[in-house]
């Protein structure tokens, strides 16, 4: 026999002796024994009982251990994964401890008949029952710190999202909730600002508690919209009108209040003048005192922090002074032709009103340095009646006086001139 055929021989004879020994490892012989941990028991049922407003919060064991007898092929396709453990609790309505009988099941690949369970870790499973709760609770936000001066937290004006919280777990658990609630400092902000904060659940102590695994929440944060408005001292006014023998030195004003604190956006604050002015005041129209009260009308997006909607303005007139005037130089003009006229009043009193020195001079000049101008330009009537006559104040213009007066006339035909042949 050569050597290269004496080879071949010994490789078939090695290669019929391995197949042999599998044959046999795995047909002949195939009772092995293995341990396989950690086996997820499965409890079936949970949602029946949350249908009856049940829930597990307990359990003796999550996991068990299986002893097994089988052929090393069936051994090889079974672990933790592909063995199943269950516990079925669908038939359980009231809450209590109940012991649950384990079953396992084996993969499809592999027979149950051909696989020998010699000991389990543990037959049954011990689960404790609660009565299943669900509770909407708002949110409150007791925040904390203060804004710096300049600025103004709107805190009626916090958006929370959510703005309460659904919670579902035990009801040993849920009823301790007396409050849920998200704090934040906002010493720093200067501005809106959006950000999100963890819940946190107090009971009626006022102390923290601490959720167990069993009780779920729709949300454990909160976005807080932080609303920061920039503010403002605004000094309020009003805008005098000379007249009337009265100056903008002559009129004590005094306002309450004389300012107010407003807010709004930084925008808006930034568009406000110095002074608000609250409106006009004809000074010729105040005799000695006037008080008057103003709504507050502020632009779009300002309003007074204090709440103040108007404002009261007293206005006193100092170094003023009134008294009557004669007046007796009666100028009448324009007559039209064939017209006479003739002054019926000779004196009429005008009341003057100006500075007691501008009115000490006023009296102590020639005729008082008034006249009364009367225009008969549009009279075509005959007799006695009353025109107006106009006031001219030359002298004197810081003096105040009527613009016109009424003066009585007679008007009368002008008889021609006769001819030389008359």
């Amino acid at each position: 026999m050569s050597r290269s055929r004496k080879f071949v021989t010994m490789l078939v004879s090695l290669l019929g002796a391995i197949l042999l020994w599998l044959y046999v490892v795995s047909s002949v012989a195939p009772e092995t024994t293995s341990r396989i941990s950690a086996i997820p028991i499965n409890i079936d049922g949970s949602i029946v009982l949350e249908e009856r407003n049940l829930i597990i919060t307990g359990r003796s064991a999550e996991t068990l251990s299986l002893e097994l007898s089988t052929s090393r092929v069936n051994l090889s396709k079974l672990n933790a994964d592909s063995i199943r453990i269950n516990a079925d609790a669908s038939k359980i309505r009231e809450p209590g401890e109940y012991a649950l009988t384990c079953t396992v099941t084996f993969p499809d690949t592999v027979r149950s008949s051909e696989v020998d369970i010699l000991r389990k870790s543990t037959d049954t499973v011990t689960i404790t029952v609660s009565k299943l709760e669900k509770r909407s609770i708002p949110i409150e936000f007791p925040w904390t710190g203060a804004v710096q001066e300049g600025y103004f937290f709107e805190s009626n004006s916090v958006v929370l999202d959510p703005e309460e919280l659904v919670v579902e777990g035990p009801d040993y658990e849920v009823e301790q909730i007396a409050k849920a609630v998200v704090t934040y400092d906002v010493s720093d902000l200067k501005q809106t600002e959006l950000v999100t904060v963890p819940v946190t659940f107090l009971d009626e102590a006022g102390e923290e508690l601490e959720l167990s695994e069993y009780t779920t929440l729709n949300a454990s944060n909160v976005n807080l919209t932080l609303p920061v408005l920039s503010t403002r001292k605004l000094e309020l006014g009003v805008r005098l009108l000379a007249g009337g023998g009265v100056k903008e030195e002559n009129a004590k004003v005094t306002i309450e209040p004389e300012a107010i604190q407003v807010k709004g956006s930084r925008e808006a604050i930034e568009a406000l003048e110095d002074v608000m002015i609250l409106g006009d005041v004809d000074l010729s129209a105040i005799s000695d005192h006037l008080e008057h009260t103003y709504n507050l009308v502020l632009p779009t997006g300002v309003s007074s922090i204090s709440g103040e909607t108007t404002a009261t303005v007293k206005i006193t007139i100092t170094g003023v002074s009134s008294s009557n005037i004669s007046i007796s130089d009666i100028r009448l003009i324009n007559i039209p032709e064939g017209f006479e006229a003739q002054a019926l009043t000779g004196t009429v009193k005008v009341r003057v009103r100006g500075s007691t020195e501008e009115i000490r001079e006023l009296q102590q000049a020639r005729n008082n340095g008034l006249y009364i101008v009367v225009d008969l330009s549009e009279e075509d009537r005959l007799g006695a009646f009353t025109v107006t006559g106009n006031i001219v104040n030359e002298e004197h213009p810081a003096v105040s006086v009527a613009d016109t007066v009424e003066i009585s006339i007679n008007m009368s035909a002008n008889a021609p001139e006769p001819t030389p042949e008359d």
